[in-house]
């Protein structure tokens, strides 16, 4: 089994839910320079603080059959990552987030806090979390032909091992929906 080193762990997680906030911000030659907000919007709770992310979330076709959601708080400290797999074979349904292992290609869930601030970033992810079931990622509306995704999510994710983070974080009220994929 193959393992990732300590450096490649807290350098990679926290990059790529800022990378992918990044890739909202590029564009086709044939879009306006104007970036859309309407594109859609994830909203989440979080140590009590509830977050609304339009120009800052997305949703990014990663391979066929899978898409990334992403949604960033305005100070971009706090960011919520749903990694949905099998998307094209199931669509709408509840996609159960149990633990496991990164390389299972299970579908995750990951906060971030402090994302802003790589040396201090802490980030939890449903594969570690404390139970078999860390939660749900339920897709109420999806259609590829028009790109249209939907639905909600709460979670427990654990702090990722070799990581500055500890312990674990609860996501409540989470909710999404898109009217264009990337």
């Amino acid at each position: 089994m193959k393992t990732l080193s300590i450096f490649s762990i807290r350098t990679f997680l926290p990059l790529l839910g800022l990378s992918l906030l990044s890739l909202t911000a590029c564009k086709k030659d044939s879009e306006t320079a104007t970036p859309s907000a309407a594109d859609g919007t994830v909203t989440w709770t979080s140590n009590g603080t509830t977050y609304t992310s339009t120009a800052r979330s997305s949703a990014i076709v990663d391979t066929g059959d899978k898409i990334i959601v992403t949604g960033g708080s305005d100070d971009s400290n706090n960011i919520v990552s749903l990694s949905l797999l099998g998307i094209n074979a199931k669509g709408v349904g509840v996609y159960d987030l149990r633990r496991g292992s990164v390389l299972d290609n299970l579908p995750a869930c990951v906060i971030t806090l402090n994302a802003s601030n790589s040396a201090q970033g802490r980030a939890f992810n449903t594969l570690y979390g404390p139970a078999a079931s860390n939660g749900t990622l339920t897709v109420t509306q999806y259609d590829k032909a028009s790109q249209k995704l939907s639905g909600t999510f709460s979670f427990t994710a654990g702090a990722i091992p070799n990581t500055p983070a500890t312990g674990t974080q609860a996501v409540s009220s989470g909710s999404f929906s898109f009217t264009h994929f990337r």
